[in-house]
Protein backbone atom coordinates (compact mmCIF):
# COMPACT_ATOMS: atom_id res chain seq x y z
CA UNK A 1 0.00 0.00 0.00
CA UNK A 2 1.45 3.36 -1.06
CA UNK A 3 2.36 6.08 1.41
CA UNK A 4 3.04 9.79 0.94
CA UNK A 5 6.50 10.57 2.32
CA UNK A 6 9.67 12.33 1.20
CA UNK A 7 10.93 9.27 -0.69
CA UNK A 8 7.63 8.93 -2.57
CA UNK A 9 7.60 12.64 -3.40
CA UNK A 10 11.21 12.69 -4.67
CA UNK A 11 10.74 9.45 -6.62
CA UNK A 12 7.77 10.88 -8.51
CA UNK A 13 9.65 14.08 -9.32
CA UNK A 14 12.88 12.36 -10.42
CA UNK A 15 10.97 10.12 -12.84
CA UNK A 16 9.15 13.05 -14.46
CA UNK A 17 12.00 15.54 -14.85
CA UNK A 18 12.90 16.76 -18.33
CA UNK A 19 15.29 14.42 -20.22
CA UNK A 20 18.17 16.91 -20.18
CA UNK A 21 17.93 17.48 -16.41
CA UNK A 22 20.37 15.66 -14.15
CA UNK A 23 18.75 13.97 -11.18
CA UNK A 24 21.38 15.32 -8.79
CA UNK A 25 20.66 18.89 -9.94
CA UNK A 26 16.91 18.58 -9.40
CA UNK A 27 17.26 16.91 -6.00
CA UNK A 28 19.79 19.55 -4.87
CA UNK A 29 17.46 22.33 -5.88
CA UNK A 30 14.59 20.85 -3.87
CA UNK A 31 16.55 19.93 -0.74
CA UNK A 32 18.26 23.31 -0.41
CA UNK A 33 15.02 25.28 -0.80
CA UNK A 34 15.14 26.46 2.83
CA UNK A 35 18.75 26.01 3.91
CA UNK A 36 22.01 24.91 2.35
CA UNK A 37 23.89 21.80 3.46
CA UNK A 38 26.80 20.45 1.43
CA UNK A 39 25.38 16.92 1.90
CA UNK A 40 22.33 17.92 -0.16
CA UNK A 41 24.37 17.99 -3.37
CA UNK A 42 25.85 14.51 -2.86
CA UNK A 43 24.39 11.75 -5.01
CA UNK A 44 24.57 9.04 -2.34
CA UNK A 45 22.94 11.23 0.31
CA UNK A 46 20.11 12.11 -2.07
CA UNK A 47 19.70 8.40 -2.85
CA UNK A 48 19.24 7.66 0.85
CA UNK A 49 16.33 10.10 0.98
CA UNK A 50 14.77 8.77 -2.22
CA UNK A 51 14.95 5.13 -1.07
CA UNK A 52 13.71 5.89 2.44
CA UNK A 53 16.87 4.81 4.26
CA UNK A 54 17.11 8.09 6.21
CA UNK A 55 14.97 10.99 7.43
CA UNK A 56 15.60 14.64 6.69
CA UNK A 57 16.57 15.77 10.19
CA UNK A 58 17.55 19.08 11.82
CA UNK A 59 15.43 20.94 9.30
CA UNK A 60 13.38 23.16 11.60
CA UNK A 61 14.04 26.10 9.27
CA UNK A 62 11.21 24.89 7.03
CA UNK A 63 8.68 25.35 9.83
CA UNK A 64 9.69 28.96 10.50
CA UNK A 65 10.39 29.98 6.90
CA UNK A 66 8.32 32.53 4.97
CA UNK A 67 5.92 30.20 3.14
CA UNK A 68 5.23 32.66 0.33
CA UNK A 69 8.98 32.76 -0.35
CA UNK A 70 9.05 28.96 -0.36
CA UNK A 71 6.40 28.97 -3.11
CA UNK A 72 8.37 31.60 -5.03
CA UNK A 73 11.48 29.44 -4.69
CA UNK A 74 9.76 26.41 -6.20
CA UNK A 75 8.34 28.58 -8.98
CA UNK A 76 11.71 30.12 -9.86
CA UNK A 77 13.98 27.11 -9.31
CA UNK A 78 12.00 23.87 -9.70
CA UNK A 79 9.19 24.49 -12.23
CA UNK A 80 11.55 24.65 -15.16
CA UNK A 81 12.56 21.00 -14.76
CA UNK A 82 9.09 19.71 -15.74
CA UNK A 83 6.96 20.00 -18.84
CA UNK A 84 3.37 21.18 -18.42
CA UNK A 85 2.01 17.65 -18.95
CA UNK A 86 4.43 16.25 -16.39
CA UNK A 87 3.46 18.93 -13.87
CA UNK A 88 -0.08 17.63 -14.23
CA UNK A 89 1.13 14.04 -13.94
CA UNK A 90 2.99 14.85 -10.71
CA UNK A 91 -0.27 16.15 -9.24
CA UNK A 92 -2.14 13.04 -10.47
CA UNK A 93 0.48 10.67 -9.04
CA UNK A 94 0.45 12.33 -5.62
CA UNK A 95 -3.34 12.31 -5.63
CA UNK A 96 -3.39 8.59 -6.44
CA UNK A 97 -0.93 7.89 -3.62
CA UNK A 98 -3.16 9.83 -1.25
CA UNK A 99 -6.14 7.67 -2.26
CA UNK A 100 -4.30 4.58 -1.02
CA UNK A 101 -2.73 6.20 2.03
CA UNK A 102 -5.26 5.41 4.76
CA UNK A 103 -2.88 6.71 7.43
CA UNK A 104 -3.89 10.23 6.34
CA UNK A 105 -7.42 11.37 7.23
CA UNK A 106 -9.64 13.11 4.71
CA UNK A 107 -9.51 16.38 6.66
CA UNK A 108 -5.79 16.21 7.44
CA UNK A 109 -3.81 19.18 6.13
CA UNK A 110 -1.25 18.41 3.42
CA UNK A 111 1.12 21.32 3.91
CA UNK A 112 0.98 24.82 5.35
CA UNK A 113 -1.90 26.51 3.48
CA UNK A 114 -5.02 27.19 5.54
CA UNK A 115 -7.38 26.50 2.65
CA UNK A 116 -7.43 24.08 -0.27
CA UNK A 117 -4.89 21.52 0.92
CA UNK A 118 -6.70 18.91 2.97
CA UNK A 119 -6.53 15.39 1.59
CA UNK A 120 -10.16 15.79 0.58
CA UNK A 121 -9.42 19.05 -1.27
CA UNK A 122 -6.61 17.44 -3.26
CA UNK A 123 -8.64 14.34 -4.15
CA UNK A 124 -11.60 16.30 -5.48
CA UNK A 125 -10.08 19.48 -6.91
CA UNK A 126 -9.27 19.83 -10.60
CA UNK A 127 -7.44 23.17 -10.66
CA UNK A 128 -4.03 23.43 -8.97
CA UNK A 129 -1.31 26.12 -8.80
CA UNK A 130 1.69 23.84 -9.39
CA UNK A 131 4.40 25.73 -7.40
CA UNK A 132 2.13 26.05 -4.36
CA UNK A 133 1.04 22.42 -4.66
CA UNK A 134 4.53 20.92 -4.64
CA UNK A 135 5.71 23.38 -1.94
CA UNK A 136 2.85 22.27 0.32
CA UNK A 137 3.39 18.55 -0.34
CA UNK A 138 7.14 18.88 0.22
CA UNK A 139 6.51 20.69 3.51
CA UNK A 140 4.11 17.95 4.62
CA UNK A 141 6.55 15.17 3.75
CA UNK A 142 9.42 16.82 5.62
CA UNK A 143 7.52 18.01 8.69
CA UNK A 144 4.78 15.43 9.18
CA UNK A 145 6.13 12.08 7.96
CA UNK A 146 8.89 9.66 8.99
CA UNK A 147 10.65 8.75 5.78
CA UNK A 148 12.65 5.73 7.00
CA UNK A 149 9.63 3.57 7.88
CA UNK A 150 8.30 3.49 4.31
CA UNK A 151 11.10 1.85 2.30
CA UNK A 152 8.82 -0.96 1.10
CA UNK A 153 6.03 1.46 0.08
CA UNK A 154 8.43 3.75 -1.79
CA UNK A 155 9.51 0.82 -3.99
CA UNK A 156 5.94 0.66 -5.34
CA UNK A 157 6.44 4.06 -7.03
CA UNK A 158 8.00 2.90 -10.30
CA UNK A 159 8.24 4.71 -13.61
CA UNK A 160 5.84 2.18 -15.15
CA UNK A 161 3.28 2.81 -12.39
CA UNK A 162 3.50 6.57 -12.88
CA UNK A 163 3.08 6.25 -16.66
CA UNK A 164 -0.12 4.21 -16.23
CA UNK A 165 -1.62 7.37 -14.68
CA UNK A 166 -0.88 9.63 -17.66
CA UNK A 167 -4.40 9.40 -19.16
CA UNK A 168 -5.69 11.07 -15.98
CA UNK A 169 -3.85 14.36 -16.64
CA UNK A 170 -6.82 15.56 -18.69
CA UNK A 171 -8.66 15.91 -15.37
CA UNK A 172 -6.11 18.46 -14.13
CA UNK A 173 -5.83 22.16 -14.92
CA UNK A 174 -2.93 24.35 -13.86
CA UNK A 175 -4.13 27.55 -12.24
CA UNK A 176 -3.14 30.80 -13.94
CA UNK A 177 -5.65 33.24 -12.45
CA UNK A 178 -4.70 36.37 -10.55
CA UNK A 179 -6.33 37.13 -7.22
CA UNK A 180 -6.09 40.15 -4.95
CA UNK A 181 -4.62 39.68 -1.49
CA UNK A 182 -4.41 42.10 1.41
CA UNK A 183 -1.30 44.23 1.30
CA UNK A 184 1.18 44.50 4.15
CA UNK A 185 0.66 48.24 3.72
CA UNK A 186 -2.52 49.21 5.54
CA UNK A 187 -5.36 51.05 3.77
CA UNK A 188 -6.31 54.44 5.14
CA UNK A 189 -10.01 54.53 4.17
CA UNK A 190 -13.02 52.59 5.49
CA UNK A 191 -14.74 50.59 2.74
CA UNK A 192 -18.13 50.74 4.47
CA UNK A 193 -18.08 54.55 4.32
CA UNK A 194 -17.37 54.36 0.59
CA UNK A 195 -20.20 51.86 0.00
CA UNK A 196 -22.71 54.21 1.61
CA UNK A 197 -21.93 56.87 -1.00
CA UNK A 198 -21.08 55.09 -4.27
CA UNK A 199 -23.08 52.39 -6.07
CA UNK A 200 -21.55 50.29 -8.84
CA UNK A 201 -23.59 50.31 -12.05
CA UNK A 202 -21.57 48.08 -14.37
CA UNK A 203 -18.10 46.63 -14.93
CA UNK A 204 -16.63 46.17 -18.41
CA UNK A 205 -13.32 44.44 -19.17
CA UNK A 206 -10.82 46.40 -21.26
CA UNK A 207 -9.46 44.59 -24.31
CA UNK A 208 -5.87 44.24 -23.08
CA UNK A 209 -4.11 41.09 -21.82
CA UNK A 210 -3.16 42.06 -18.24
CA UNK A 211 -5.41 42.62 -15.22
CA UNK A 212 -7.85 45.45 -15.82
CA UNK A 213 -11.35 46.76 -15.34
CA UNK A 214 -13.55 49.67 -16.35
CA UNK A 215 -16.16 50.44 -13.69
CA UNK A 216 -19.04 52.92 -13.76
CA UNK A 217 -20.48 54.17 -10.46
CA UNK A 218 -23.33 56.44 -9.47
CA UNK A 219 -24.37 58.55 -6.48
CA UNK A 220 -27.87 58.79 -5.02
CA UNK A 221 -30.56 60.44 -7.11
CA UNK A 222 -33.08 62.90 -5.66
CA UNK A 223 -35.64 65.20 -7.33
CA UNK A 224 -34.46 64.06 -10.76
CA UNK A 225 -30.90 65.18 -10.03
CA UNK A 226 -27.72 63.47 -8.91
CA UNK A 227 -27.46 64.16 -5.16
CA UNK A 228 -24.06 65.21 -3.80
CA UNK A 229 -24.89 65.47 -0.09
CA UNK A 230 -23.34 62.14 0.96
CA UNK A 231 -20.33 62.76 -1.28
CA UNK A 232 -19.64 66.10 0.41
CA UNK A 233 -19.84 64.46 3.83
CA UNK A 234 -17.50 61.67 2.67
CA UNK A 235 -14.90 64.19 1.46
CA UNK A 236 -15.10 66.24 4.65
CA UNK A 237 -14.76 63.16 6.83
CA UNK A 238 -11.73 61.80 4.96
CA UNK A 239 -9.80 64.92 3.99
CA UNK A 240 -7.20 64.23 6.69
CA UNK A 241 -6.65 60.71 5.39
CA UNK A 242 -6.09 62.09 1.89
CA UNK A 243 -3.77 64.96 2.84
CA UNK A 244 -1.62 63.48 5.55
CA UNK A 245 0.74 60.53 5.75
CA UNK A 246 0.15 57.66 8.14
CA UNK A 247 3.00 58.89 10.35
CA UNK A 248 1.45 62.34 10.69
CA UNK A 249 -2.01 60.94 11.45
CA UNK A 250 -0.54 58.55 14.02
CA UNK A 251 0.64 61.54 16.05
CA UNK A 252 -2.98 62.61 16.43
CA UNK A 253 -4.13 59.08 17.20
CA UNK A 254 -1.58 58.69 19.98
CA UNK A 255 -2.59 62.03 21.48
CA UNK A 256 -6.32 61.28 21.08
CA UNK A 257 -6.64 64.50 19.08
CA UNK A 258 -8.51 63.02 16.12
CA UNK A 259 -10.96 65.91 16.17
CA UNK A 260 -8.07 68.29 15.55
CA UNK A 261 -6.86 66.23 12.59
CA UNK A 262 -9.75 67.33 10.36
CA UNK A 263 -9.31 70.96 11.41
CA UNK A 264 -5.59 70.77 10.68
CA UNK A 265 -6.32 69.13 7.32
CA UNK A 266 -8.78 71.87 6.36
CA UNK A 267 -6.22 74.52 7.18
CA UNK A 268 -3.59 72.68 5.13
CA UNK A 269 -5.99 72.37 2.20
CA UNK A 270 -6.96 76.06 2.32
CA UNK A 271 -3.29 76.99 2.34
CA UNK A 272 -2.67 74.76 -0.68
CA UNK A 273 -5.57 76.36 -2.56
CA UNK A 274 -4.27 79.83 -1.69
CA UNK A 275 -0.74 78.96 -2.82
CA UNK A 276 -1.88 77.20 -5.99
CA UNK A 277 -5.38 78.50 -6.84
CA UNK A 278 -5.51 76.59 -10.14
CA UNK A 279 -5.28 73.23 -8.37
CA UNK A 280 -8.54 71.41 -7.60
CA UNK A 281 -8.05 68.21 -5.62
CA UNK A 282 -11.53 66.81 -6.20
CA UNK A 283 -10.38 64.39 -8.92
CA UNK A 284 -7.43 63.20 -6.85
CA UNK A 285 -9.59 62.57 -3.76
CA UNK A 286 -11.98 60.53 -5.90
CA UNK A 287 -9.12 58.52 -7.44
CA UNK A 288 -7.63 57.89 -3.99
CA UNK A 289 -11.02 56.69 -2.72
CA UNK A 290 -11.65 54.29 -5.61
CA UNK A 291 -8.14 52.83 -5.61
CA UNK A 292 -8.25 52.13 -1.87
CA UNK A 293 -11.86 51.00 -1.50
CA UNK A 294 -12.54 49.25 -4.84
CA UNK A 295 -9.15 48.10 -6.09
CA UNK A 296 -7.80 47.45 -2.59
CA UNK A 297 -4.58 49.36 -3.34
CA UNK A 298 -3.40 51.40 -0.32
CA UNK A 299 -1.90 54.79 -1.03
CA UNK A 300 1.80 55.50 -0.87
CA UNK A 301 1.35 59.18 -1.72
CA UNK A 302 -1.74 61.26 -2.40
CA UNK A 303 -1.44 64.17 -4.83
CA UNK A 304 -1.35 66.60 -1.90
CA UNK A 305 1.56 64.72 -0.30
CA UNK A 306 3.38 64.74 -3.65
CA UNK A 307 2.88 68.49 -3.97
CA UNK A 308 4.25 69.00 -0.47
CA UNK A 309 7.45 67.36 -1.70
CA UNK A 310 7.82 69.80 -4.57
CA UNK A 311 11.46 70.74 -4.84
CA UNK A 312 12.42 67.11 -4.24
CA UNK A 313 10.74 65.92 -7.42
CA UNK A 314 7.71 67.27 -9.30
CA UNK A 315 5.66 64.11 -9.77
CA UNK A 316 3.36 63.93 -12.79
CA UNK A 317 0.92 61.52 -11.15
CA UNK A 318 -2.38 62.14 -9.35
CA UNK A 319 -1.41 59.69 -6.62
CA UNK A 320 0.68 56.57 -6.13
CA UNK A 321 -0.73 53.33 -4.70
CA UNK A 322 0.48 49.75 -4.17
CA UNK A 323 -1.56 46.69 -5.20
CA UNK A 324 -0.67 43.20 -3.94
CA UNK A 325 -1.89 40.10 -5.77
CA UNK A 326 -1.15 36.43 -6.34
CA UNK A 327 -0.80 34.66 -9.66
CA UNK A 328 -0.36 30.90 -9.66
CA UNK A 329 -0.45 31.40 -5.90
CA UNK A 330 2.74 33.44 -6.10
CA UNK A 331 2.83 37.01 -4.72
CA UNK A 332 3.48 39.94 -7.00
CA UNK A 333 2.84 43.67 -6.73
CA UNK A 334 1.86 46.57 -8.92
CA UNK A 335 2.72 50.21 -8.44
CA UNK A 336 -0.48 52.01 -9.49
CA UNK A 337 0.16 55.51 -10.88
CA UNK A 338 -2.86 57.81 -11.03
CA UNK A 339 -4.35 60.02 -13.73
CA UNK A 340 -7.63 61.94 -13.53
CA UNK A 341 -9.98 64.37 -15.22
CA UNK A 342 -13.53 65.64 -14.80
CA UNK A 343 -15.05 67.46 -17.76
CA UNK A 344 -18.42 67.49 -19.45
CA UNK A 345 -17.87 64.93 -22.22
CA UNK A 346 -16.52 61.47 -21.45
CA UNK A 347 -14.22 61.28 -24.47
CA UNK A 348 -12.62 64.60 -23.50
CA UNK A 349 -12.06 63.27 -19.99
CA UNK A 350 -10.41 60.16 -21.43
CA UNK A 351 -8.22 62.27 -23.72
CA UNK A 352 -7.01 64.51 -20.89
CA UNK A 353 -6.34 61.60 -18.53
CA UNK A 354 -4.33 59.76 -21.18
CA UNK A 355 -2.43 62.95 -21.93
CA UNK A 356 -1.37 62.86 -18.28
CA UNK A 357 -0.48 59.16 -18.55
CA UNK A 358 1.74 59.97 -21.53
CA UNK A 359 3.64 62.51 -19.38
CA UNK A 360 3.89 59.99 -16.51
CA UNK A 361 5.26 57.33 -18.84
CA UNK A 362 7.82 59.74 -20.29
CA UNK A 363 9.16 60.45 -16.80
CA UNK A 364 8.67 56.95 -15.35
CA UNK A 365 12.36 56.51 -14.46
CA UNK A 366 12.30 59.66 -12.35
CA UNK A 367 8.97 58.69 -10.76
CA UNK A 368 10.34 55.31 -9.66
CA UNK A 369 13.62 56.78 -8.42
CA UNK A 370 11.66 59.31 -6.36
CA UNK A 371 9.69 56.50 -4.70
CA UNK A 372 12.81 54.40 -4.05
CA UNK A 373 14.66 57.38 -2.55
CA UNK A 374 11.71 58.25 -0.30
CA UNK A 375 11.62 54.71 1.08
CA UNK A 376 15.39 54.60 1.57
CA UNK A 377 15.18 57.91 3.45
CA UNK A 378 12.59 56.30 5.76
CA UNK A 379 10.04 59.08 5.33
CA UNK A 380 7.07 56.87 6.25
CA UNK A 381 6.14 55.53 9.67
CA UNK A 382 8.32 52.59 10.70
CA UNK A 383 5.79 49.83 9.93
CA UNK A 384 4.82 51.24 6.53
CA UNK A 385 8.43 51.90 5.56
CA UNK A 386 9.41 48.31 6.37
CA UNK A 387 6.49 46.91 4.34
CA UNK A 388 7.19 49.17 1.37
CA UNK A 389 10.88 48.33 1.42
CA UNK A 390 10.07 44.60 1.24
CA UNK A 391 7.66 45.18 -1.66
CA UNK A 392 9.31 47.90 -3.73
CA UNK A 393 12.97 47.22 -2.93
CA UNK A 394 13.01 43.42 -2.49
CA UNK A 395 16.21 41.66 -1.47
CA UNK A 396 17.91 39.53 -4.13
CA UNK A 397 17.33 36.33 -2.16
CA UNK A 398 13.64 37.02 -1.53
CA UNK A 399 12.57 35.55 -4.89
CA UNK A 400 10.35 38.61 -5.45
CA UNK A 401 10.60 41.08 -8.31
CA UNK A 402 10.16 44.83 -8.19
CA UNK A 403 6.52 45.87 -8.73
CA UNK A 404 5.08 46.14 -12.21
CA UNK A 405 3.83 49.57 -13.28
CA UNK A 406 0.06 49.97 -13.65
CA UNK A 407 -2.34 52.90 -14.05
CA UNK A 408 -5.39 53.95 -12.08
CA UNK A 409 -7.77 56.46 -13.67
CA UNK A 410 -10.72 58.48 -12.35
CA UNK A 411 -13.02 60.17 -14.88
CA UNK A 412 -15.99 62.44 -14.23
CA UNK A 413 -18.44 63.54 -16.93
CA UNK A 414 -21.96 64.79 -17.68
CA UNK A 415 -24.20 62.13 -19.26
CA UNK A 416 -26.98 63.46 -21.47
CA UNK A 417 -30.13 62.50 -19.57
CA UNK A 418 -33.43 64.42 -19.56
CA UNK A 419 -34.12 65.72 -16.04
CA UNK A 420 -37.65 66.93 -16.85
CA UNK A 421 -39.19 63.65 -15.68
CA UNK A 422 -40.17 62.16 -12.34
CA UNK A 423 -37.37 60.98 -10.09
CA UNK A 424 -37.76 57.22 -10.70
CA UNK A 425 -37.82 57.69 -14.45
CA UNK A 426 -34.76 59.92 -14.32
CA UNK A 427 -32.90 57.34 -12.23
CA UNK A 428 -33.81 54.52 -14.64
CA UNK A 429 -32.80 56.60 -17.65
CA UNK A 430 -29.52 57.55 -15.99
CA UNK A 431 -28.61 53.94 -15.28
CA UNK A 432 -29.50 52.93 -18.83
CA UNK A 433 -27.34 55.76 -20.18
CA UNK A 434 -24.37 54.73 -18.02
CA UNK A 435 -24.66 51.11 -19.19
CA UNK A 436 -24.68 52.29 -22.79
CA UNK A 437 -21.77 54.69 -22.28
CA UNK A 438 -19.51 52.08 -20.69
CA UNK A 439 -19.89 49.81 -23.73
CA UNK A 440 -19.21 52.68 -26.14
CA UNK A 441 -16.20 54.14 -24.32
CA UNK A 442 -14.31 50.85 -23.79
CA UNK A 443 -12.99 50.59 -27.40
CA UNK A 444 -11.94 54.25 -27.22
CA UNK A 445 -9.99 53.63 -23.99
CA UNK A 446 -8.43 50.49 -25.50
CA UNK A 447 -7.34 52.50 -28.54
CA UNK A 448 -5.73 55.14 -26.30
CA UNK A 449 -3.82 52.44 -24.42
CA UNK A 450 -2.61 50.83 -27.65
CA UNK A 451 -1.64 54.16 -29.21
CA UNK A 452 0.70 54.81 -26.26
CA UNK A 453 2.14 51.30 -26.51
CA UNK A 454 0.95 50.46 -22.98
CA UNK A 455 -1.18 47.44 -23.79
CA UNK A 456 0.99 45.19 -21.61
CA UNK A 457 0.25 47.27 -18.51
CA UNK A 458 -2.74 46.98 -16.20
CA UNK A 459 -5.39 49.71 -16.22
CA UNK A 460 -8.07 50.27 -13.58
CA UNK A 461 -10.60 52.89 -14.65
CA UNK A 462 -13.42 54.40 -12.55
CA UNK A 463 -16.12 56.70 -13.95
CA UNK A 464 -18.66 58.84 -12.09
CA UNK A 465 -21.48 60.93 -13.63
CA UNK A 466 -22.42 64.48 -12.58
CA UNK A 467 -25.24 66.90 -13.35
CA UNK A 468 -22.66 69.40 -14.62
CA UNK A 469 -19.25 67.80 -14.28
CA UNK A 470 -16.99 70.81 -14.79
CA UNK A 471 -18.94 73.14 -12.53
CA UNK A 472 -20.05 70.62 -9.90
CA UNK A 473 -16.62 69.12 -9.24
CA UNK A 474 -15.42 72.57 -8.13
CA UNK A 475 -18.51 73.32 -6.07
CA UNK A 476 -18.62 69.94 -4.33
CA UNK A 477 -15.18 70.24 -2.78
CA UNK A 478 -15.71 73.94 -2.06
CA UNK A 479 -18.88 73.21 -0.11
CA UNK A 480 -17.49 70.02 1.50
CA UNK A 481 -14.47 71.82 2.90
CA UNK A 482 -15.90 75.36 3.09
CA UNK A 483 -13.03 76.81 1.09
Amino acid sequence: MKRLCLGTFLTILKNLRKPNTKQVTLMSMILKSVKYDEKFIKDDYQGAFISGRINLTNYDEIISCDKSKLIVYFKNNVDEYFSVDNQKLIIVAIREVLKEDDSIGMLDQIGFEDEGYTKQDILYSQIFPFPAFIANVYYFCVVNRQNNIYQKEIKEITRDYIETLRPLIDDIQLETKTVHVHSKVQSTLETKDFDEVFTEVKTQPISIPNNNHLKFYCLNVSSSRIDYSKLKSFIGKNIGRYIYSRAYRNKYTLRSDLGDLTLSALRAYKKRVKDEPTTNHFNEIMLYSFLECVLGAPKIFSKMELQDKSGTYESKTSGIHILTMKKNNLPFNQLVLGATDTINTLKDAVDKAFGQIEHINESITDELKFIDDTILNEEFDQETNKSLEEIILPCKDSGLSKPENAFGIFLGYTPEVDSNVINEEFKANLIDKLKKDIVEIEPYITNQINSLGLQNHSFYVYVLPFNDALMDSKEIIKEALEV
